[in-house]
């Protein structure tokens, strides 16, 4: 049976931003009273039926999906990459998509970079499994303090610039090989290797990397040479552990008492800009008498196509380790263990050359610490050379780690290159049960020779990538919000035709789309597909007529779908728990109407980032609520000593103190969610500082980064 997961691809790619219009609303002062109050009598004679829009907006779907479905352009995320102090070259970089509605929709996602008014199509890939991470390269060169800019948008048809080709991982039934278009790069072998005749077979493992190829084919590494049969390759074992109270070396085969194999390949990723895979492996303990899993480990590998003259590979290494019992595993100071590369036989002294981030070269760098190490030695590439930066990152435990390397003269002073990032050479590491423990690396793979200076310019770009700032705003333009305002029996607020006429209002000023209704009909598993965001704007008691419509509100939230709620929207749906926990509890009362004051407890989100410590909410309910969930983030707290309610030592009490939640944030059921419990007149409506407020919300439940 194949231990071997199916292969999966996942990417995207971008394009610039539609011009939002701006609210015909006059001098009006304050701004938004003149838009309330022209729309208000206009909203009374609408029917109550759906409202929808001319166009469609068509929606997002990986590329693994079917084929393109004609979508208008739209922007649902922008960024900005700033290069920082130093040169940037060829660079991945990466941006969280989390909150963007990406599984809402039917049309491809092309990425664009935003340069002096011409808009060029970038390849970006979304990571798999965590598709609210999208990475493409920041390609050529990008000057220290530059910042550039681009958009993600749906699109008709999805353009992908001209490159060395995709990523792919071919399996052969004994190893994974990853190439880029037509070149091999490396090899993971998951089955036995077995071993050269008449060699014990004591030596014989799996789960390394052999061979490593540079760009134009030159094998770099080695296997089961017979000075050492238990050097494999590029490989990660322990050689000085203690477990159980037993000492375990999972590196000397032949001593017996330990190994690592292959257990299985969990995944394989192919891509426009990088693939790999993720693999699981065991290392075995043998020193009781019996085979015991010691010590699980996760490698993922990832290749990336970053040059697209294929001049350079790049290749990261992540590592992670947790005990596989509830005994921990020591680590113990040893001079060599971790991850190690066995390079070809034919380097040697006088054909390689070393450098680390030292100084130190293959004279004096055993030992010493290093940022990175470089290697290169005679080959059969064109410039007579070829070679493999190696990169720690600052992460890694005991950072920056010692290095073992065979020094001049070892091994007779030939087939003698082996290097060694070492995070436990003179201290003790103890791996404790219940923690996971993440060692990374970056391999430069290249032919001919590098410096100094462009090693070090790796390095940094590997430890220290260029900052990503997603903006918020940028996935409103274009963007479709649906006002819902159904009542069941009961108080019907007479703020709501207010509140529709100030949500259109913002729409028609940041160019979002509003679609107001109070018929509950528009709530299908397809219909929903159109909406961004979905406003319940003073919804009450009972807002829907069928359950389908409730499981339809459901899919929505559960494929991503932001979801707004102000005021008497917590009194929506009393005896459904799945609402309580989705707008974050369930009413339970409010104080008389009487002004207020409300502390910002958290300043960071767009909908409270403008306002004052103490904000005085003037002639409105503080609102309670019971069954609140423990997800919500607390944004506004109502303060009770301002407030006179003769009930409020029954409830809420001292439920939270001398403060009662108002306004809150939260991710929840594969959605974000946003909720305000103000706004109880019309015309808090027209007032600038609450409406900004609402914004915000929007804002964050349709794409905004996270505070």
């Amino acid at each position: 049976m194949s231990n071997i997961a199916p292969e999966t691809a996942y990417s995207a790619s971008l394009h610039p931003a539609a011009v939002h219009s701006v609210a015909d609303c006059g001098d009006a002062a304050p701004e938004h009273a003149c838009t309330v109050r022209q729309s208000v009598d206009a909203w009374k004679r609408k029917r109550s039926s759906a409202v929808f829009p001319l166009w469609l907006l068509s929606s997002l779907v990986l590329l693994v999906s079917a084929p393109f479905v004609k979508a208008q352009s739209k922007a649902v995320a922008a960024f900005s990459v700033h290069a920082g102090k130093h040169q940037r070259v060829n660079v991945p970089v990466t941006a969280s998509l989390q909150g963007v509605p990406l599984r809402l929709h039917d049309g491809a996602l092309q990425l664009f970079e935003i340069t002096g008014g011409e808009d060029l199509p970038v390849a970006s890939q979304l990571d798999p499994g965590m598709s609210s991470r999208m990475t493409w390269i920041l390609d050529g060169e990008t000057p220290p303090g530059a910042v550039r800019n681009f958009e993600l948008r749906v699109v008709e048809e999805r353009r992908m610039p001209g490159g060395a080709g995709p990523v792919q991982v071919e399996d052969d039934g004994e190893n994974l090989q990853v190439r880029i278009g037509d070149k091999p790069v490396l090899a993971y072998r998951y089955t036995f290797q077995g071993v050269p005749e008449g060699v014990d077979e004591i030596y014989d493992r799996s789960g390394f990397i052999h061979p490593i190829w540079s760009p134009e084919g030159e094998i770099l590494s080695r296997i089961q040479p017979p000075d050492h049969y238990h050097h494999y390759g590029l490989w990660n074992p322990w050689t000085r552990t203690e477990f159980e109270g037993r000492s375990v070396d999972f590196w000397n085969l032949a001593d017996g008492q330990g190994t690592v194999r292959a257990k299985q390949v969990m995944e394989r990723t192919a891509g426009p800009l990088f693939g790999g895979f993720k693999a699981l492996l065991d290392h075995v303990d043998f020193s009781s008498g019996e085979a015991k899993v010691a010590l699980n480990e996760q490698w993922e590998v990832k290749v990336w196509n970053a040059d697209t003259d294929r001049r350079v590979w790049l290749i990261d290494f992540v590592s992670t380790l947790n005990p596989a019992t509830d005994a921990p595993l020591t680590i113990k100071a040893y001079r060599y263990q971790g991850f190690s590369l066995r390079a070809t036989e034919t380097w040697n002294d006088e054909t390689a050359t070393l450098l680390t981030s030292e100084g130190f070269d293959k004279s004096n760098a055993n030992a010493t610490r290093a940022r990175w190490i470089d290697v290169h030695g005679v080959s059969g590439a064109a410039a007579g050379a070829s070679g493999i930066l190696f990169m720690t990152h600052p992460g890694n435990y005991n950072f920056p780690e010692h290095l073992r390397i065979w020094p001049v003269g070892q091994n007779g002073g030939v087939e003698n290159v082996y290097i060694n990032f070492n995070p436990a050479q003179e201290s003790d590491w103890e791996l404790r049960p219940g923690n996971s423990y993440a060692l990374q690396y970056r391999m430069l793979v290249y032919d001919g020779t590098i410096d100094a200076e462009l090693a070090e310019r790796y390095w940094r770009d590997f430890a220290n990538p260029p900052r990503v700032e997603v903006h918020p705003t940028g996935a409103l333009r274009g963007a479709n919000v649906l006002v819902y305002t159904k009542n069941g029996e009961g108080y019907v607020h007479e703020n709501i035709p207010f509140s529709v006429a100030a949500l259109e209002g913002l729409g028609a000023e940041y160019g979002f789309e509003v679609t107001a209704s109070e018929d509950p009909a528009l709530f299908t598993v397809e219909n929903l597909k159109r909406y961004d965001a979905l406003v319940f704007s003073n919804t009450n008691n009972e807002a829907f007529d069928t359950d389908a419509q409730r499981r339809a509100l459901e899919s929505y939230v559960r494929n991503g779908g932001g979801f707004v709620g102000i005021h008497s929207a917590s009194g929506s749906e009393r005896d459904w728990p799945w609402f309580s926990k989705l707008l974050g509890g369930n009413f339970e009362r409010h104080a008389p109407l009487q002004d207020f004051m409300v502390e910002v407890v958290d300043r960071t989100h767009p909908s409270t980032a403008f306002l004052p410590d103490a904000w005085e909410i003037e002639d409105d309910e503080c609102y309670y609520l019971k069954e609140i969930n423990p997800r919500i983030r607390v944004l506004l707290a109502a303060d009770l000593a301002t407030v006179s309610d003769e009930e409020k030592e029954q409830f809420p009490g001292t439920l939270f103190g001398d403060r009662f939640p108002v306004a809150w944030y939260q991710e929840f059921d594969g959605g974000r969610q946003w909720y305000t419990a103000l706004g109880h007149r019309p015309e808090h409506y027209e007032d600038p500082r609450f409406m900004r407020h609402i914004l915000g919300g929007i804002q964050w439940v349709v794409g905004g980064i996270s505070p």
